[in-house]
């Protein structure tokens, strides 16, 4: 006879900090796209910082969510003031060439200090390239990137100040970006499946932790 399986450990939210209830969140909700998401404030500096609250969440029209928390003093991170004044955004896909450029736009910046410099290699910005229907541009090295139009933003929660503990930003994807021979068609015309292997993408756990698909499993539906 097997040994009985041990009790699980009941948390109730409502009795969590606000830091043991991010840990929980983070390492549960895993592993998660990241966002790197690319804005211009109204003085046309450029913006970029990552995000892993993202999800896609309807494919016609395709939308995204990012949801963006609220500095410690209750103002606004600066990726949201911009796509609240503006309502674009671009969202650069993080494969694991990127990594340690995405990592190094999520530092805590004051909005005069350019991110795609800090990203980039010594003495070299990272390179960016135009975006055809919204202003932020997108990370040239980026394997893909979605261009965004803002379509709601929702305040979720309380926090310090009085100002929301995380912004609901829900967006309509207006264009697609794709490398070079990532898209595929079959004999209909339809776009297959692109690989995972040439995707490389690198989804977030918590603490410091990354995950890579590198181990895929494939199961057909029942």
């Amino acid at each position: 006879m097997s040994e009985a399986t041990p009790e699980h450990e009941r948390l109730d939210a409502a009795s969590l900090s606000a830091r043991d209830a991010y840990r929980l969140m983070t390492d549960v909700v895993a592993p998660r796209p990241i966002a790197w998401v690319s804005t211009l404030d109204a003085r046309g500096r450029a913006n970029l910082a990552p995000f892993s609250y993202y999800q896609a969440v309807c494919s016609v029209p395709p939308t995204v969510i990012v949801a963006i928390g609220s500095r410690g003093d209750g103002r606004p991170k600066d990726t949201l003031a911009n796509i609240l004044e503006s309502r674009e955004l671009t969202i650069s896909h993080v494969s694991e060439p990127v990594l340690a450029a995405m990592n190094a736009t999520s530092a805590e910046l004051p909005p005069e200090v350019d991110e795609w410099e800090v990203a980039g290699e010594p003495g070299q910005r990272l390179q960016s390239r135009p975006s055809s229907c919204v202003a932020p541009p997108r990370v040239a090295q980026a394997l893909a990137a979605l261009e965004c139009r803002m379509t709601h933003a929702i305040p979720l929660g309380h926090g310090r100040h009085g100002a929301p503990s995380s912004t609901l930003v829900i967006a309509r994807v207006e264009c697609f970006w794709l490398a070079p021979g990532l898209l595929q068609r079959d004999a209909r015309g339809h776009l297959r499946v692109i690989d995972p292997a040439a995707l490389a993408s690198v989804g977030r756990l918590g603490g410091m932790s990354y995950a890579r698909t590198t181990d895929v499993v494939e199961l057909p539906r029942p």
